[in-house]
């Protein structure tokens, strides 16, 4: 009996100081943020994500010259599209308002970036107001 006392809680300690304990990887990536979006669902099934918030990774799908001076800050308080494609390689054609008000980063055409915004209609082409938009350094990844 004393030695199961003895014997088990250092047979755990050194477990848990062995395999439990490990440096956190690094990530090239930006995390996902908010609830995990099945692409091809919502290609198909927009008019069910009416009224929620969404975060994606897109690829802007505007001219805007960066070369020029121009970013998608020229394009605060109007439409833009965005772009991306689904795991079945379906492509996703995405138009956003972005509100007169908002901070936006200096991005150009095919620029990836995170977008955060509300599918108020439940449309791809209208009624998505941005609420915020991130740039990134790659293309995004949606990780667990």
């Amino acid at each position: 009996m004393a030695f199961r006392r003895i014997v088990c809680p250092i047979l755990v300690l050194n477990f848990l100081l062995v395999g439990g304990c490990s440096s956190p990887t690094a990530r090239a990536k930006p995390r996902r943020v908010g609830p995990k979006i099945n692409l091809d669902h919502f290609i198909k099934n927009t008019a069910t994500y009416k009224g929620k918030t969404l975060t994606l990774g897109l690829k802007l799908d505007e001219a805007i010259d960066k070369a020029k001076g121009r970013s998608l800050r020229d394009f605060v308080g109007r439409d833009v599209r965005f772009q991306t494609s689904a795991p079945n390689g379906e492509h996703l054609s995405l138009v956003i308002t972005i509100p007169p008000d908002m901070s936006v980063p200096e991005v150009g055409n095919s620029d990836d970036v995170v977008v955060t915004f509300i599918c108020q209609r439940g449309d791809l082409r209208q009624g998505n107001l941005a609420k915020l938009i991130q740039s990134t350094d790659g293309p995004w990844e949606d990780m667990d």
